[in-house]
């Protein structure tokens, strides 16, 4: 509890029985039994001191006791309820307006009760203008009026609402009435007419319905007040609980004053405190002014209650720790005074609030206490402070606290870090929102005094270094998330005490990655790939594999310094830094630096070999450069291998087929027959002067073969490998009727068969001029399986020049009837052509003739069906059912279809 108001007496022993009060300005208006109304003046002296004096005493205000009286002083009158009769009177001289009075004399003689409700509206031109709504109970009915200014009467807002009794009191609530019946309250939507019942008012004689600002209502059950909105829906959890019913209530922010029978109780809404009593002689009647004055009205005594200074009330309940209390105080003036310096009450709210916060913390509602911080603009640091071990020491000792901040251990140190995290998560989502040209923020000490800090930057350095320490001690699975955030602030040296001393060099690895420090974050993964002592994710190459794939092709100068390492230890794993499937093509590093990188490492060939592999056959470049480079890596890679296996043969063995030598000798040349096979943008004419007479026959037959030298090409396979079917497949490949070079392979081959000695001759000149010629014979049995089977692929004339003078016609027979029997054939398609062409012409000359026999006659009056004039001597066009038409319009309407 503490003192919020003090009672001075100002009229005492009156000779009347006081009725009802009204208060405006420093006017006292007091309605007595006898029908008096008498006016008085109330002039401050300073503090509890006033001077009161008799200005008016009106006998002839009423014939009856005056129960009720309402001042409007904007449109200065004064509304009064006496003897059933609602009257409006001038507010300075109380003279009855006899026109107002009876634009609501339908309730006349009937009313139980009225409620005005006044809003002070501004104007376009910031002026001033009021608002009058009113309602009266008269009977069963409730009427509803608004104050027309022009004709200063009242005029009815719509038809009267019929009620279920007679209503003992109304208030106003936005655009709802409360009623307060003989035994409950009803809320009615004046717009609707819709009535709701509330709740009844239990033991109490009477309704009592007290307006708490715009929106809320108090309503009274027994010795309960509950506080409603305008849809007659609870607000708070509980009800105001008084020590006995009231009688009486009025709401003075943030206070809820009450009368009751031996005293006056002060109480707070939210939160429910009992601030204070007043003794006094039996207490009935409550009144206030717009500007805060309240009185109090006995039978025959008024009292005056005036508000203790708002400073001396926050500052006795600040040192009474009821921040609560003096956060509302402070709203609740700071909302009275709007004129008032708004940059100085918000900033003596946040002082309040800052010190609950504190207050909070010590009292380990640590929760509560970084939810209110979070709501401030506290500077973080000052928060992070009350942790005595998660700033710099000489950085924290410049923060001033209420007083000495506790340490804490154990669960309360847990929780009080988990309430942490959840105020730097929001703080961090503040400062992300921001404008990035914000580079200033504004904050507020925690102790007036203490210096703030305000660059953003260094704050959110702050913040995400004192998460990571979090994280770190009470939930280290999120460090790693919180840094691979792009835009986390974490102090790199700090960070990096912090996460070595708990053994976090995983997270230090996505530290260094994450701000750019990758030569740092490589050295550390040299030094762990090799240390017994490194955590086990650590030990070996993938984790600098995996780091080097996501370095962009802009830092090939650090993935080519920190791959020598990975390629020594495991070359294959090595390799896969520049052949990452997930590499997008953007990303890869340029072809021609990573061969020339691989060529100067040990075994380079190779790894070129298996890399160029990986460009050509998976990533499908079609660069002819890059296929070359890949056929040239097979021959050197293939040539020692082959020399030493042909060295190693016995004499007078043949070798092996290629690509059937066994090992890896037989696997590498098997792979390049195949590339050469179905590759079709290597450059062969490059490539063959490469390759050696002595070896590599089956690689070169190819390549001569996409170069075109077929002769040559066969030679090797029929002379020098012997291998028939081989040659026979070639021809088969090769082989294009239409292409002057190619439609001539078979004849190639037969003159290999048939005339060896000639054909030889050529094909030593053009590839071995060392070839042996003395062991080649006539083949005459392959030439026959050649002409019989490709009988149609060769020209006969040339396959009849090269049969040799020796040879038996009669093995010629089968050949030369099939070329007889094609020619038959041929000649039959051909005249079986020549008819149906002849036909399908005949056909097309009918119609031809069927048009032409169509005719018409245009003459002087044939119109044109579009536009309908005369077709005349203009260009025209027939059309169907031998209409015709200006070629023009016919066009024009083709298009508006179109």
């Amino acid at each position: 509890m503490h003192e919020a108001y003090q009672t001075t007496s100002i009229i005492d022993k009156l000779p009347y029985t006081i009725e009802s009060l009204a208060a405006y300005g420093n006017k006292l208006i007091v309605g007595a039994r006898n029908g008096y109304a008498l006016v008085y003046r109330v002039d401050s002296k300073g503090g509890s001191i006033y001077e009161v004096s008799l200005e008016q005493a009106c006998k002839t205000f009423s014939k009856k006791p005056v129960t009720q009286l309402e001042p409007v002083e904007g449109l200065d009158i004064l509304l009064s309820l006496s003897d059933g009769n609602v009257g409006v009177h001038e507010l300075g001289s109380l003279k009855i307006m006899p026109k107002a009075t009876e634009s609501i004399g339908a309730t006349k003689g009937a009313a139980s009760a009225f409620a005005a409700d006044v809003q002070v509206l501004k104007t376009l031109d910031n002026n001033k203008q009021w608002a009058l709504k009113l309602c009266i109970s008269a009977k069963k009915s409730v009427y509803l009026y608004y104050w027309k200014n022009s004709s200063e009467m009242f005029t009815e807002m719509s038809v009267k609402i019929p009620l279920q009794d007679i209503a003992k009191q109304l208030c106003w609530c936005k655009s709802s009435i409360c009623v307060g019946f003989k035994r409950e309250y009803y809320m009615i939507d004046i717009d609707s007419g819709e009535k709701k019942e509330l709740f009844p008012i239990g033991r109490n004689l009477d309704p009592l319905i007290t307006k708490v600002g715009e929106e809320s209502l108090t309503l009274n059950r027994d010795n309960i007040s509950i506080v409603i909105n305008h849809e007659g829906q609870p607000t708070q959890k509980h009800g105001i609980t008084w020590s006995e019913s009231p009688s009486a209530m009025l709401y003075r922010a943030p206070y809820l004053i009450g009368i009751l029978p031996r005293f006056i109780e002060i109480r707070t809404i939210e939160p429910r405190h009992m601030i204070q009593t007043l003794p006094l002689d039996r207490p009935r009647i409550l009144s206030h002014t717009r500007d805060g004055a309240l009185y109090v009205a006995s039978l025959n005594c008024v009292w005056r209650l005036t508000s203790l200074s708002v400073k001396m009330q926050i500052t006795e309940l600040i040192g009474n720790k009821e921040f609560e209390l003096a956060l509302l105080l402070s709203e609740s003036n700071r909302s009275e005074n709007l004129e008032s310096s708004f940059k100085g009450a918000e900033q003596q709210l946040n002082s309040i609030k800052n010190l609950h916060a504190f207050e909070l913390f010590s009292q380990k509602r640590f929760s509560d206490s970084m939810s209110k911080f979070a709501d401030l603009p506290t500077d973080p640091s000052h928060v992070i402070g009350l942790y005595s071990d998660l700033l710099p020491w000489e950085f924290r000792a410049r923060i001033q606290y209420p007083r000495e901040v506790e340490e804490y251990r154990g669960c309360d140190r847990e929780n009080a870090l988990g309430a942490l995290i959840d105020y730097l998560t929001v703080k961090r989502a503040e400062f992300s929102k921001l404008d990035k040209n914000e580079k200033e923020i504004h904050t507020e000490p925690l102790i007036e005094g203490s210096k703030t800090m305000r660059s953003r930057r260094q704050l959110s350095q702050i913040i995400d270094t004192t998460l990571l320490k979090c994280y770190l001690e009470i939930n280290d699975a999120l460090v790693a998330p919180l840094l691979r955030l792009k835009d986390n602030f974490c102090h790199i040296e700090e960070s990096e005490t912090v996460l070595r001393a708990n053994g976090k060099l995983d997270e230090l690895i996505i530290l260094y990655e994450t701000k750019q420090l990758h030569e740092k974050a490589l050295n550390l993964l040299l030094q762990q790939s090799q240390s017994t002592n490194a955590p086990s994710s650590l030990r070996g190459v993938e984790r600098t594999v995996d780091y080097l794939q996501k370095l962009d092709r802009t830092q090939s100068r650090i993935i080519f310094n920190y791959s020598v390492w990975v390629m020594k230890a495991d070359p294959e794993k090595g390799l896969s830094i520049f052949t990452d499937e997930l590499l997008e093509k953007e990303q890869r590093l340029p072809v021609e630096k990573v061969v020339s990188f691989l060529q100067n490492l040990e075994n380079g060939n190779k790894l070129v070999l298996q890399y160029l592999k990986h460009v050509v056959m998976e990533w499908q470049e079609a660069n002819s450069e890059y296929h070359d480079q890949l056929v040239n890596s097979y021959r050197e890679e293939i040539t020692p291998m082959l020399a030493e296996y042909i060295s190693s043969l016995p004499e007078g063995q043949s070798p092996a087929p290629a690509g059937s030598e066994g090992g890896e000798l037989g696997d590498l040349r098997a792979q390049l027959l195949h590339f050469l096979d179905v590759s079709k943008l290597y450059r062969a004419d490059r490539l063959i002067r490469h390759f050696p007479y002595e070896y590599f026959h089956e690689e070169r037959a190819v390549l001569l073969g996409r170069c075109g030298h077929h002769k040559q090409a066969l030679f090797i396979y029929v002379h020098i490998l012997q291998r028939m079917e081989m040659a026979e497949e070639y021809c088969r490949q090769y082989y294009k009727k239409d292409e002057p070079g190619d439609c001539d392979v078979y004849v190639h081959l037969l003159s290999y068969y048939l005339r060896p000695m000639d054909s030889l001759l050529d094909a030593r000149q053009l590839y071995s001029p060392n070839y042996d010629l003395r062991d080649t014979q006539q083949n005459h049995a392959a030439a026959l399986k050649i002409l019989k089977q490709h009988a149609g692929k060769v020209d006969s004339r040339k396959v009849l020049d090269l049969i040799p003078d020796d040879f038996p016609l009669s093995h010629l027979l089968p050949y030369l009837e099939s070329i007889i029997e094609k020619g038959e054939i041929q000649k039959r398609e051909n005249l079986v052509l020549r008819n149906l062409l002849h036909s399908e012409k005949l056909t097309i000359e009918r119609s031809r003739i069927m048009c032409e026999r169509v005719k018409f006659v245009v003459t002087e009056k044939s119109t044109c069906f579009v536009c309908q004039n005369k077709i005349s001597t203009s260009s025209f066009v027939r059309h169907s059912q031998n209409s015709l038409a200006h070629l023009s319009c016919l066009d024009s309407k083709v298009m508006d279809v179109g």
